[in-house]
């Protein structure tokens, strides 16, 4: 699909969906321990939306015509150190940066500014709230033209416009989802076939039209974008198209840091402003100036003010501490996975801790399985025989790593040793965070198995 006059004519096939969710870790009252009149926060929810083969194919080439475009833009507004997710950036030893990287990049300019202040932000339903007729104008003033061309312009509504199926729903029409029974007889609903297994084209373009589009006895399960805001979180070009919308906003971050002798960053929604403010009212000042502004990019956007947070770090004879004025991040600054005090780095408690709750989950259901499948083992032979090493190395991939760093296949194990090399002895606290996860793993699976 290199030929403009076919994509102009390419009729996209509605997006695939799925809810991604998750429990935030529980946080302590005030004056309490965790676990101990622990606060339980709302369950939260992504819906993740991704395109057929050849769609994706089209959005990625679009994506790489766009790109350079956009650093272009970045580079003459003097603002290419702000936004830092979602792009290539080569670090000085020649490998493409990562969260971590970025985290340290923020945790050296602290330590540098000395007395500072930290205010993070984040900006609420990011992808789902951006506004189609600012999004076609940036795109035309990338293009340097009035108006989109054909193929531009079909690429442009198929993000806006966007039609979507349920993942779930759509496998039950094509009968890979379903009742079906399990060895011991009981009957569940589930998928017929490992969903690794799934055939790489779903159906045929009749099988389409007759069980999914309503052309047979079903009525179509297809839905569509109606509002004149948001794309779909998940296609090849969604996120550079998230960039692009917020460059006149970076704009603004930057200015404002820079007025202020500190630096803007911002990865994706979340943000973060290093400025060296007066007061604690004039941080806070800042920091309602953000929040108040985001909305003049577009009628949807808003950050709520219970996701902001602000950090005063304060320079003594040889090191820096830190007080928490506002928000999340009563231990140190919370940022991209990690936690800084001013001294030391580690991980977050919610990464821990989600982590945790992943390896019991996963673990568990790894060791029954294991337990159904060997029936006539002993214990000794059960341990003997499960492989701990894959367990570990297997299903501990790192969720929400910069998909565009150069190292690929990243788990919690490689991840947080980087992290651990990249920080230096500020970083020595996450080996001690990690020091009892394995073992733990171990028993628990140990335990699940007798």
């Amino acid at each position: 699909m290199n030929d403009p006059k076919r994509v102009a004519r390419n009729a996209f096939f509605p997006l695939i969906q799925y809810e991604k969710r998750w429990q935030p870790f529980r946080t302590p009252k005030s004056g309490g321990a965790v676990g101990n009149g622990t606060i339980k926060p709302e369950k939260k929810s992504r819906k993740i939306r991704y395109a057929a083969r050849r769609d994706a194919y089209i959005f990625a080439r679009y994506r790489r015509l766009l790109a350079p475009l956009y650093e272009e833009r970045l580079a003459k507004l003097g603002i290419s150190d702000v936004p830092i997710a979602y792009r290539k950036i080569i670090g000085k030893d020649g490998r493409g940066k990562c969260n971590i990287d970025f985290a340290k990049e923020v945790f050296d300019e602290i330590e540098l500014m000395g007395d500072c202040y930290a205010i993070t932000l984040d900006i609420s339903q990011f992808f789902e709230s951006l506004d189609h007729e600012k999004i076609e104008a940036d795109w035309c003033q990338l293009l340097q033209v009035p108006n989109l061309p054909d193929d531009h312009r079909a690429v442009f509504k198929a993000l806006t416009e966007y039609r979507w199926v349920d993942r779930t729903e759509a496998y039950r029409r094509l009968g890979y989802f379903g009742v079906k029974y399990t060895n011991t007889g009981v009957k569940i609903e589930g998928y017929r076939i490992p969903f690794n297994s799934m055939p790489t084209q779903l159906c045929s373009p009749k099988e389409f039209r007759d069980k999914i589009a309503g052309g047979g006895l079903k009525p179509s399960i297809i839905k569509k974008n109606e509002n004149p805001f948001g794309i779909p979180q998940g296609t090849p070009i969604s996120d550079l198209i998230a960039n692009i919308y917020l460059m006149e906003f970076d704009q603004k971050l930057s200015s404002l840091a820079t007025a202020h002798g500190g630096r803007a960053f911002r990865y994706s929604d979340d943000i973060l402003l290093l400025v060296k403010a007066q007061t604690d009212d004039d941080a806070s000042a800042i920091e309602e100036d953000v929040r108040k502004s985001i909305s003049s990019f577009g009628s949807q956007l808003f950050i709520k003010e219970s996701k902001s947070s602000i950090h005063r770090f304060i320079k003594t004879e040889d090191s820096l501490s830190i007080q928490h004025l506002k928000g999340s991040g009563k231990n140190g600054l919370e940022y991209l996975g990690f936690r800084f005090d001013g001294k030391r780095i580690y991980l977050r408690d919610a990464t821990l801790s989600n982590l945790k709750r992943k390896m019991t989950f996963v673990g568990r259901i790894r060791a029954i399985k294991h337990k159904r499948r060997y029936a006539d083992r002993d214990y000794s032979t059960l341990k003997s025989t499960f492989n701990f090493d894959d367990f570990f190395q297997n299903f501990m991939r790192v969720e929400d790593f910069d998909q565009n760093s150069s190292v690929r296949q990243w788990t919690f194990w490689t991840y947080a040793r980087r992290a651990v090399e990249t920080f230096g002895n500020r970083g020595k606290p996450i080996e001690k965070q990690l020091k009892f996860l394995k073992p733990d793993g171990r028993r628990l699976i140990e335990d699940e198995l007798r």
